[in-house]
């Protein structure tokens, strides 16, 4: 904390906001959720659960959406900064 005579065991960081530990919890939930959730259906294995010589190649994706969802996370980091 910013009263200890040693914050953060002597390096000198000091986190006022939390944005240290709201990054570090949505990584390791990203993390575990990637683990949970595992590759792509069909992506390493076919139907059968056989090992594919190689991945499967996905088509690619709408560059609309990809499109859409920059605008969207644009306008709630707009959003969230000015307020916070």
């Amino acid at each position: 904390t910013a009263f200890n005579n040693d914050p953060a065991f002597g390096c000198g960081m000091h986190d006022f906001a939390g944005s240290g530990v709201v990054h570090m919890t949505g990584g390791i939930t990203a993390l575990i959720a990637a683990k949970v959730l595992g590759p792509r259906i069909g992506r390493f294995h076919d139907a059968d659960g056989n090992l594919l010589p190689e991945p499967h190649s996905f088509p690619p994706h709408s560059v609309a959406l990809q499109v859409l969802g920059t605008f969207i996370l644009w306008f709630g980091w707009y959003g969230f900064n000015p307020g916070s």
